[in-house]
């Protein structure tokens, strides 16, 4: 050691080290880049080194280092066994990796989350964020064992049916069924015992007490078909979840939806057939929960044959229906994947239901649903069944107040962290709607389903309209435009506190609530309008324009014919840049047009005293110009001018504004369960439709 360059080592008190970290690290990172040659080296390394050796310089293959940062990649190059070495990584760390600075790759996540069977969107949560989740777990955890089921498909599909059948109702309540309004969240109504599917009572207002661990549960979203609905399904559709895609084989695949069951006109679904329906709804799971990285679990998706009866179906038998089937997806798709013989099922009425339960107990009693959680959060389950009905919306600092109480929480802000932490996983898994941000982080909203209807009284489709008192103009305007006038607002939600009010004086005599004072009641809708509106408008359904409010997808407008001619006669304008997605979910756009209506200094352009806000192109104005977005199929659009002549456009300002489209897009699709990619491109001007692809965000 005598003859190592002083620069390297020091002694101190008899006891060598090296001279500064950086040295330790040049040393360190030297020996495994030049020692470490063979396969059997990295293993042994891995066995046999330090565990804080491994957390300081150990990374996952996709992580992504910062500059000036020294660490060493854990790749798997066999491939007889290509996870081995990065399992023996997560070995060596222990539940210490769920806080590790490895966790921003992405694609680690599935191996750890299966390991420890930790919640996956934990893994998400930032560094900091992480360590207090492993705090309270090492206070103790539960495991909590919750599989959901969305039902999904077109309207008239039979889908309640199927739920209701499901449940063991009764033939008159079966004939009784009604097109689903919107969304219908059934909370664990089944439970798996002795291998069987077993039907709860939906009552969780004097739900007793009970002990989660352990009891496999099972919950059910049943989607409304009708389009005027998709708008809100696109926030539910969660890769913690199975699919049930219900298909009307009472119909052709190329036959048109009758508008009788779904009012398409004027909605970018006008004209739609059966067929294309079908191919939404499996492009929709595909994207919003499909795999992501290698080793994620494959979305599981049953395909229900309803009104299977030989008088009525259209097709001769089950293999020339999944035949038919794939034919509705192109040649070169990978979607024909999710249309296999063992998850096709066959439905009859009134013959049981047998084998699709048997199904349904086999896939809610896989281990994917199992999660651990800390044991202080597991409590507020039982919250959320108890005051859910009585209290739609919870203060936060109140609710920190009931969180359990622990020696290691030594104030009130103690609380409130640790309760904000399990009202974000409890949203992530959506049981609670929460965001902890500006204007939003005091309150949360208990009951799901409520929000939803609040939501779905305003998209009411006409064919659901009932009892609403407003002007024929205020109501035609809405539904042409999407422009919502408070008053209407007010009083589409008044009716629905009208019914709730009737229900209250019929289920208790002594209700001594009067018309007109419903603010006092924490059940009403307008006694918490505003916080309603504020989650609406953050999650994009709808803007807040006071004194009005524009519902994105109620808009049917089409574009004035003046515009198109205005923007190709101005000389200065930029090329159209070309945002194209293998699949648009074609509400992004309306929660694109709602974020651009936030932005501090854009506003809509104005032509004609008229908003143009129209249902396939938004135009807004910001610092002298003009932008104008635009969706098609398959791609977001947008294009810059200005209307005074011969000035060109300034580079800088123009490529602002394309950083801000570019960067609300990556908010928005960074939102969803599954990261959405797009090709940047430009469109060529003598070939509409060709474009030239840029890069990949």
């Amino acid at each position: 050691m005598d003859n190592l360059p002083a620069e390297i080592l020091k002694t101190h008190d008899s006891l060598q080290t090296f001279t500064s970290e950086n040295v330790r690290n040049d040393v360190m990172y030297a020996f495994v880049t030049e020692c470490l040659v063979l396969d059997r080296d990295m293993d042994v390394f891995l066995e046999t080194v330090s565990r804080s050796f491994i957390s300081e310089f150990c990374r996952s293959w996709g992580y992504e280092r910062r500059e000036g940062e020294r660490c060493i990649y854990i790749h798997q190059p066999r491939r007889d066994s290509p996870e081995k070495r990065f399992e023996l990584f997560i070995d060596r760390l222990g539940t210490d990796i769920i806080a590790h600075c490895t966790m921003s790759d992405w694609s680690a996540h599935s191996s750890v989350a299966k390991r420890f069977e930790v919640p996956s969107e934990i893994l998400k949560w930032d560094q900091e964020a992480r360590e207090r989740y492993l705090e309270y777990a090492r206070r103790g955890t539960q495991t909590v064992h919750h599989a959901r089921g969305m039902i999904v498909g077109c309207a008239g599909a039979g889908k309640t049916t199927l739920l209701k059948r499901l449940l063991g109702c009764s033939h008159e309540e079966i004939q009784n069924v009604t097109s689903t309004e919107g969304l219908e969240v059934h909370e664990e109504i089944f439970e798996i015992r002795n291998g069987k599917l077993k039907a709860m009572k939906e009552d969780n207002e004097n739900k007793k007490e009970e002990t989660l661990d352990g009891i496999k549960k099972l919950s059910f979203f049943d989607f409304g078909g009708q389009c005027a609905y998709y708008a809100c399904h696109q926030i539910y559709l969660t890769r913690r979840a199975f699919y049930i895609v219900v298909v009307d084989a009472s119909k052709k695949m190329e036959e048109e939806v009758d508008t009788k069951v779904c009012d398409q006109s004027g909605s970018v679904f006008h004209g739609w057939t059966y067929g294309e329906y079908f191919v939404f709804w499996i492009k929709s799971i595909h994207t919003y929960c499909g795999k992501e990285n290698e080793g994620d679990p494959k979305p599981v998706v049953l395909i229900v044959a309803s009104h299977w009866e030989k008088e009525t179906r259209q097709y001769e038998n089950e293999d020339t229906f999944m035949e038919c089937l794939q034919k509705q997806f192109p040649v070169t798709s990978n979607l024909s994947q999710y249309v296999v013989e063992d998850n096709c099922y066959f439905v009859q009425f009134p013959v049981l239901l047998n084998d699709l339960q048997e199904r349904l107990v086999k896939i809610a009693s896989d281990e994917r649903w199992s999660e651990i959680i800390p044991k202080e959060w597991a409590y507020f389950e039982i919250e959320i069944n108890q005051t859910k009905h009585l209290y739609r919306v919870l203060n936060v600092l109140k609710l920190a107040t009931k969180i359990p109480e622990n020696p290691n929480q030594q104030n009130t802000e103690d609380k409130l962290r640790s309760t904000k932490d399990m009202l974000r996983y409890y949203h992530d898994a959506g049981k609670v709607l929460y965001f902890n941000e500006e204007g939003l982080e005091k309150s949360v909203i208990m009951d799901v389903q409520w929000f939803i209807d609040a939501f779905k009284h305003i998209i009411t489709d006409k064919l659901h309209l009932k009892g609403i008192d407003a002007s024929k103009q205020e109501w035609n305007e809405y539904y042409e435009t999407g422009h919502l006038q408070e008053g209407l607002l007010v009083e589409i939600w008044k009716n629905k506190d009208d019914i709730l009010h009737k229900q209250l004086k019929d289920k208790d005599p002594n209700y001594k609530m009067k018309t007109g004072l419903y603010l006092k009641d924490q059940r009403y809708l307008l006694h918490h309008k505003e916080l309603l509106l504020k989650i609406m408008q953050r999650l994009g359904l709808l803007a807040i324009r006071k004194p009005s409010y524009y519902v994105p997808c109620m808009n049917r407008k089409e574009m004035e014919e003046g515009i198109p001619a205005l923007i190709n006669e101005t000389k200065s304008k930029s090329s159209v840049l070309i945002y194209h997605f293998t699949f648009l979910p074609y509400f992004l756009f309306f929660r694109l047009v709602v974020a651009c209506m936030q932005e501090e200094g854009w506003n809509v352009l104005i032509s004609r005293d008229t908003p143009c806000l129209y249902k396939n192109v938004a135009l807004f104005s910001s610092d002298g110009y003009n932008i104008v977005l635009s969706v098609t199929a398959a791609s977001i659009q947008l294009q810059i001018f200005q209307s005074e002549e011969g000035n060109d456009l300034d580079k800088t300002k123009t490529f602002n504004i394309q950083d801000r489209i570019e960067g609300v897009l990556n908010d928005i699709t960074g939102t969803f369960h599954r990261k959405i990619a797009f090709v940047r491109g430009f469109k060529c001007q003598k070939e509409e439709k060709q474009t030239i692809a840029m890069d990949i965000e």
